[in-house]
């Protein structure tokens, strides 16, 4: 269980780094990748996933929806998660290397990971509630652009 102070710490991290994040990985995938917002089923499982899941479970989960074999429709949700699945592991491993000091220091290597997956597992919700939330508002906005251009 992390501790209070941690968890501080990965709440304010939230705040100053993984929100303007999640904007900028929604953002990406829309205007650089041509991807639409998804689908609000996709954003729901997600975020349940997300809270309820441990790190490797969340993990299975984005892994699993990234390897299925979607139609040429459905192609922009395989992209989303690909993208989310590199997102992670960029993190992860700037955790690892204890970029951000956030890791106990002397722990054996057992330890040491269930750790890392303790604190990839706040900070996955962290990202994802707000990957969520940037979703729909890209949501509503192509809507409300699709709605002008048919008046």
């Amino acid at each position: 269980m992390l501790s209070a102070p941690l968890l501080q710490r990965l709440w304010d991290m939230s705040d100053t780094m993984l929100y303007p994040d999640a904007v900028t990985f929604a953002q990406h995938l829309i205007n650089e990748k041509g991807c639409s917002p998804l689908p609000t089923s996709q954003v729901m499982g997600l975020w349940n996933i997300a809270k309820a899941a441990n790190y490797g479970e969340l993990l299975h989960f984005i892994r699993h929806q990234r390897d299925r074999n979607w139609p040429a429709s459905k192609k922009d949700i395989k992209t989303f998660y690909t993208e989310l699945d590199q997102w992670f592991g960029t993190l992860r491993n700037r955790l690892v290397k204890n970029e951000f000091r956030l890791l106990s220091q002397g722990l054996k290597p057992v330890a040491a990971n269930k750790e890392v997956d303790e604190i990839m597992a706040t900070l996955a919700r962290e990202f994802i509630q707000h990957l969520v939330a940037e979703n729909e508002l890209l949501s509503a906005q192509r809507a409300e652009e699709q709605r002008s251009r048919r008046r």
